[in-house]
């Protein structure tokens, strides 16, 4: 019996691949002429037209799929169909079975493609995440025909599934732009990048990743889970489809709802995170407005009627408080924390300045990197940062953390500033990150903030970190440098082969001169990196750049560091440049 059951499910196949003939020779026709026949006679780029192809295949199978499931959205053909002795999920499982040959015909066609045009074996690292791409995509497609109840609907359901990872990272970052509002210290997109980095990876959902990265279990694991999860649904809903809602444009009541209430989110969502109106409850109300009109709409084009039903108000009702209560949830926990500093003796190394994604590079650093003073002070020059290790400057920054959660108002002045980070290494590896909006206000008392921000500025670990070729003579030997003076705005040198242990003297002068203004030292240390140069009245012109001498290639590739000289009035006075 199973051997003869066997035999027809092979024999159905054998006859749905031969009807699609015509499908084989139009999509062969279309690859071969626009992925080497066309770059062949322009002898134009052909890896672009390599792509293009990819672009093409995904529209071939998916207008396939489309046909293949559109019996289910005709009464005449569902009932041909369910009049054959093969059961509805035998013949959707055919379908299946044939469009993944179809699929794999057509990727067969680009890889000859690649390899006649002769181009980079790595093009096909590509196929690592478009193959996932489209092996979910005929699945997907075969599941939204069953769940819509017709096909333009289908397809549209289609990108809908496609994207719903997607549309829920949005309303994530919803949730978290409506917390970023109301609790002082929380910012939305440091929130959202923890949370994608630990718990919802988007390049790993869509297999981004692997494009550079070999395939690994975790890829196979996560590839078949996908595909599992989506066959089990495409069954699981084909058992309960009801045929006489064929020609509606869904065909379930609950993913109607499911469909139309996530839908509603993106236009708030989007409008919230774009929006640079502090104004928070002016922003909470246009959102809700903006979720009610979107569900109206959807609902009444899903329905085909303008007159919202009592159960679809319900929905809204019941789908707007579990929406609330996971925002008031979030907010409650994170509000338990704002007032918070660390305990400074389980701070491995603390952060301040203007840089949100700072997480990042800390959660980069290894041992290696921190054991070695060389490697740790390259490390922080490449990523523009500087990092405090010692306690009483992690002290100083923890003091001017508290100042800032009794109030973030200061008086920009001349200046413009935004935000400011402060974020601590703590000694068990895990990162505490505060994202402060600092909000202008004219005639604001500065001299708490400029004071702490001074301490912080003046301290002997900041001059080590930021100028280290001046005061960290332990590491850096001035006899491998050599420095040479450009103009600012300009081309040309001003200064060429200046002596570096003669200048020396008269930087470190200019450095600890220009740390006595204690004025405006929270504008320098939030937007200025440090540097009181750029933060004065007249300007010089000059740049003073420094090399090292044991680096080889042009003096570009062999910088240490890049000096403003505006204010540097001792060195420009020995540089006979005043």
């Amino acid at each position: 019996m199973d051997l003869k059951k066997n035999n027809t499910f092979f024999a159905l196949l054998i006859n749905s691949l031969k009807s699609k003939k015509g499908w084989f020779l139009l999509s062969t026709t279309i690859i071969f002429v626009t992925t080497m026949l066309i770059p062949y006679i322009l002898k134009a780029d052909e890896e672009f037209f390599i792509f293009f192809g990819i672009f093409e295949l995904f529209v071939l199978v998916f207008i396939n799929c489309l046909v293949d499931n559109n019996f289910l959205h005709n009464d005449s053909k569902l009932a041909y169909y369910k009049s054959k002795p093969v059961p509805i999920a035998e013949q959707m499982s055919i379908n299946i079975v044939a469009d993944i040959i179809f699929t794999t015909y057509l990727l067969f066609l680009i890889i000859l493609s690649v390899v006649f045009q002769g181009l980079r074996i790595e093009m096909l690292e590509v196929f690592k995440f478009i193959i996932p791409w489209l092996a979910a995509g005929v699945l997907l497609v075969s599941l939204s025909s069953i769940l819509a109840g017709n096909t333009i609907m289908a397809g549209t359901m289609t990108i809908f599934n496609f994207c719903l990872p997607l549309i829920i990272y949005l309303v994530i970052m919803f949730v978290f732009s409506i917390l970023e509002n109301i609790v002082p210290g929380f910012s939305s997109s440091v929130l959202m990048e923890y949370f994608v980095n630990k718990f919802y990876n988007m390049e790993y959902i869509y297999f981004i990743k692997y494009s550079e990265d070999p395939v690994d279990f975790i890829y196979i694991l996560l590839l078949g889970t996908i595909l599992l999860g989506i066959t089990l649904l495409i069954f699981k809903f084909l058992r309960k489809r009801k045929n006489e809602n064929t020609g509606n444009l869904i065909v379930f009541d609950g993913y109607k709802y499911f469909v139309s209430v996530l839908a509603s989110l993106i236009v708030p969502a989007a409008f919230s995170v774009m929006s640079y109106d502090n104004n928070v409850l002016s922003k909470i109300t246009v959102s809700i407005l903006m979720a009610l009109l979107s569900y109206y709409i959807i609902v009444a084009i899903i329905e085909k009627t303008f007159k919202i039903s009592r159960l679809s108000l319900k929905v809204f009702a019941v789908s707007f408080v579990i929406f609330t209560a996971a925002t008031g949830a979030t907010i409650m926990l994170a509000n338990q924390y704002k007032g918070v500093v660390p305990d400074i003796e389980n701070v491995k190394m603390a952060y301040v300045g203007n840089d949100r994604y700072v997480f990042n590079y800390i959660d980069d650093l290894d041992e290696d990197i921190l054991n070695n003073r060389d490697k740790f002070l390259k490390w922080q020059k490449e990523r523009g940062l500087i990092l405090f290790t010692d306690k009483e400057s992690i002290e100083n920054i923890a003091d001017l953390h508290r100042e800032l959660i009794k109030g973030r108002d200061y008086d920009y002045g001349d200046y413009y500033m935004n935000n400011i980070v402060i974020s601590y290494l703590m000694d068990d590896g895990s990162v505490v990150i505060r994202d402060y909006d600092i909000t202008d206000s004219d005639g604001a008392d500065n001299e708490t903030k400029d004071n702490l921000a001074y301490d912080i500025i003046s301290s002997e670990e900041m001059k080590r970190n930021k100028y280290f070729y001046l005061y960290d003579e332990e590491n850096y030997n001035s006899e491998n440098l050599y420095c040479y003076v450009t103009y600012t705005d300009k081309e040309g040198i001003a200064a060429d082969n200046v002596d570096f242990d003669e200048i020396r003297e008269y930087l470190i002068k200019d450095v600890d001169n220009q740390s006595i203004d204690v004025e405006n030292a929270f504008n320098a240390i939030v937007f200025y990196y440090y540097d009181y140069a750029i933060d004065k009245k007249f300007y010089s012109g000059y740049t003073l750049q420094i090399i090292d001498k044991r680096i080889q290639g042009e003096k570009e590739d062999r910088g240490v560091d890049v000096i403003n000289l505006t204010g540097f009035e001792n060195t420009l006075d020995y540089l006979k440049l005043k």
